[in-house]
């Protein structure tokens, strides 16, 4: 069983059961129907390859936390293959990209918008005899500057990377 398979056939969905009739579909669009229309059956073929392409996708979806749903499931050469189609699959690429996202593993570090008070308060001029009244005559107002960090940041094109997190998050087998 494929990595994808696994995400299917585990969810509570009533849709996971669409693989095998559209694989039928796909291949076969006047199967149990009678086509009339040329445009009836590429709606139903295309139809069908969607499917096939983004199940998996739907169904991932549906998990309410799907990495914990899904801890334990799978073995590392289903993920080593998984990874690998990802390279030339745009579907599979975007499933990965989907997990990776999830697991807090590609977003990147972000900076809020830095706030700077430039208002027109009055000044107080009164001066000590301590003070260093010349000390703050170059500088500018300081920002607020609010950063959120990552845990970890990984490059979709980190193959090596990518499996050894997904080993990881998903604790695989092998």
């Amino acid at each position: 069983m494929i990595f994808e398979e696994k995400i299917i056939t585990n969810s509570s969905i009533r849709q996971k059961n669409l693989m095998r009739p559209a694989k039928v579909a796909y291949e076969n669009p006047d199967t149990g129907v009678t086509i009339n229309k040329k445009g009836a059956y590429y709606l139903i073929k295309d139809t069908a390859d969607v499917t096939v392409k983004y199940l998996a996708h739907l169904c991932y979806a549906s998990y309410d936390n799907p990495i914990t749903s899904l801890k334990g499931l799978f073995t590392q050469s289903e993920i080593i293959d998984f990874v690998g189609r990802s390279k030339e699959q745009e579907h599979t690429k975007q499933l990965l990209e989907n997990i990776l996202t999830d697991a807090g593993s590609i977003n990147q570090v972000s900076y809020d918008t830095p706030v700077v008070d430039n208002s027109t308060d009055a000044v107080d001029l009164s001066v000590t005899d301590e003070e260093d009244v010349y000390g703050d005559y170059e500088s500018e107002p300081e920002a607020d500057i609010q950063i959120t960090t990552v845990k970890e940041v990984l490059s979709i094109n980190d193959a090596s990377g990518i499996i050894q997190k997904l080993i990881e998050i998903f604790q695989a087998t092998d």
